[in-house]
Order: C-alpha cells, then sequence, then structure tokens
C-alpha cells in the first residue's frame, strides 16, 4: 500500500480477505488522504467509510439461499459449518446460513455439531475434517463458506471412508464445485456468485472515480443457488 502511495496512482483497487486488519485499514486511510480513489470488490473492509466504492456479491443472502434449499430438502440435519472468522464476506454467510435456519419452524431440528476454521482452504479443511471424524464427530450436513473448504472436506470424507452420506452446501459456483456435481453425490448446492461481471463493474466504477464522477458507496451483485436440477443451466468450465 505505502509502495502504491508513493508512486502517486490515481485508484487502488483491493480484495482484503482479512477486511479486519488495523496495519491494512490503516494504509488505506493514508492513500485515502493523498487523493487516492480506494475501491474494495469482494471483501469488505470492517471500516466502509475508508472505501470510496464497495463491491461485493450478497453474501449474506448467499447463506440463506443454501439454508432455505437444506430446509427445504432436510427434515433435519447435523451440521459441520467451515468458516473463515476473518473474512467479512465469509462470516455474512454463514450467519445468513445460521440466522435462516433459526428463524424457521424446523430450525429445532438442525444442530451444528462443530465449527472449523478452515480459512477458505482446501489444505486446511482437508485435515480438519479428517481429524474431526476420528474424533468420532457425526455430521450428515456441511455448510462451507466457499466452495475450496467444502471440496477440502469432500475429500475429507472420500480418504476416511466415513460411512454415513453427507449433503454439502457451498457457495461461489466455481468450475471445479460445479463439475463436482457429476462425481460425488454429496455436492448439494453451491450459491454461485458471478466474479467476471464483478471484475467489469470495478473497473467502470474506478474510471468513473478518477474522472470524479458520482458513484454508489456500495455495488451489491445478485448471487444465484445452483443445483442439480438447474445445473445444466450453468456454464460449467467456466466462472459466471
Amino acid at each position: 500500500m505505502h509502495s502504491f502511495i508513493k508512486k502517486r496512482v490515481n485508484a487502488i483497487i483491493i480484495n482484503p480477505v482479512n477486511g479486519n486488519s488495523h496495519k491494512l485499514n490503516q494504509a488505506l486511510k493514508e492513500a485515502k488522504k493523498q487523493g487516492i480513489k480506494i475501491l474494495v470488490i469482494d471483501s469488505p473492509l470492517k471500516n466502509s467509510k475508508i472505501a470510496d466504492c464497495t463491491i461485493e456479491s450478497a453474501n449474506y443472502h448467499a447463506g440463506q439461499l443454501d439454508a432455505k434449499y437444506m430446509l427445504s430438502r432436510q427434515k433435519s440435519g447435523r451440521i459441520l459449518l467451515l468458516e473463515h472468522k476473518s473474512a467479512i464476506s465469509g462470516v455474512a454467510r454463514i450467519q445468513g446460513f445460521l440466522d435462516t435456519i433459526k428463524q424457521s419452524k424446523k430450525g429445532k431440528h438442525f444442530k451444528i455439531v462443530k465449527r472449523l476454521n478452515t480459512y477458505g482452504q482446501s489444505e486446511i479443511s482437508l485435515p480438519l475434517v479428517k481429524k474431526a471424524i476420528k474424533q468420532g464427530t457425526k455430521f450428515d450436513t456441511i455448510m462451507g463458506l466457499n466452495d475450496r473448504a467444502s471440496i477440502g472436506a469432500l475429500a475429507a470424507i472420500d480418504s476416511t471412508n466415513y460411512p454415513y452420506h453427507v449433503s454439502v452446501y457451498s457457495v461461489d459456483g466455481s468450475e471445479n464445485m460445479k463439475k463436482m456435481f457429476s462425481l460425488n453425490s454429496n455436492v448439494t448446492a453451491t450459491v454461485a456468485q458471478s466474479p467476471i461481471k464483478m471484475a467489469k463493474i470495478t473497473v467502470n466504477t474506478t474510471y468513473w472515480l478518477i474522472n470524479h464522477q458520482k458513484v454508489p458507496k456500495k455495488i451489491t451483485i445478485p448471487v444465484y443457488l445452483i443445483n442439480q436440477h438447474n445445473l445444466d443451466q450453468h456454464n460449467i468450465s467456466g466462472l459466471q
């Protein structure tokens, strides 16, 4: 960030995975004081006032969509949560999921049996889920903050020969996850983001800001649920 400030860039586009970082927020404040436009993409900052514009998916709604689909097809559930506690977008997805269950009449039949902080990474999710299985944690449902964490969990289930069917719900709509629908019966749903659309909006918004045009403080991009029934309506080999 300080290098960008010294170079007197016109704008900084940043995807702050850890939007709570004090050092990052301070650096961006300094950049803003120098007249540099700040565009936050995909995952918001804790202090949203720093950004001239935040462009993100409807993360809370993504969690809601997964929960609503789960409630429509399951009578009960023992749920394993895959989280990234320092990623504001990931926290919003999990919270949307939990709030929807809590507000449902069927909510009492669904129990969170374990919460794992996977940092949204397959290589972290895999050993954590394997460990949970070996410790005797019994679950029949997984809610992953993103597809990478969910794919790691699927690998853990396969490698340990976990004896129960697990309904896996996720967020991203990544190419890898969409292909998994035909390879693994545990894959149930993923809520798709539109990173290509997000990128196009970000570039246009950056130019508008540099040219001193007014833009919204926040732009939210809709998300939608992909499952086995509507998979053929989507691009399996790429992003939305």
